[in-house]
């Protein structure tokens, strides 16, 4: 019953939020309002600051599933944004544009980028302000350590160890660490049957 009405109370306590975004959206842009957005909602605490946050970007993002966990002070930069079912993403993580499958972990501290490339080389003639954003994909039950910084795609089942620098692509079921990541554990394959 608790739980019911809390998750009554953030669903009206987004509302508000919802519609500073709208207006918000058409001065700034989409993204930069989703940014400002985000910082309010993540001040939000306990409970009433998760089904608030839960319901806000059940309106706003391309798709965020069912019992999601958008942990205190846990900001998105990005509206291009699809996570899926049971998700669990803790406090003080900072989200671009991703993909996140379903049963994913993803532990406090966490950086998601948009890809590898935010930046224009001016080696290359291009403005070092000019932003390059890509889209990560994180797969169906994946382990993602504190602090990890991930740049690019994790397979589904992968698991990447606290701290860990994601640069390339991370093979599902394989376990990674280090600064780049390197995988430290193959995935296990399965055996066939006799």
């Amino acid at each position: 019953m608790i739980q019911r009405i809390t998750r009554l109370g953030g669903t009206a306590l987004s509302l508000p939020i919802a519609a500073r975004y709208t207006v918000l959206r058409r001065i700034v842009g989409r993204d930069r309002a989703l940014s400002l957005i985000s910082e309010s909602a993540a001040r939000i605490p306990g409970l009433r600051g998760l089904y608030t946050r839960r319901a806000l970007y059940r309106r706003l993002l391309l798709h965020c599933g069912t019992d999601v966990h958008f942990g205190y002070q846990t900001l998105l930069s990005k509206q291009d944004v699809s996570i899926g079912d049971r998700v669990y993403i803790g406090r003080f993580c900072t989200i671009g544009r991703v993909m996140i499958g379903d049963d994913t972990r993803i532990a406090d501290g966490v950086q998601l980028l948009s890809g590898q490339h935010h930046h224009g080389s001016s080696r290359k003639g291009v403005d070092l302000g000019s932003v390059q954003c890509g889209v990560i994909k994180i797969g169906k039950g994946a382990w993602i350590g504190a602090n990890a910084v991930v740049m690019a795609d994790i397979g589904d089942g992968a698991i990447v160890g606290a701290g860990g620098v994601v640069t390339k692509t991370i093979e599902p079921g394989a376990t990674v660490a280090g600064v780049p990541a390197r995988t430290i554990q193959q995935p296990i394959k399965p055996r066939r049957a006799a």
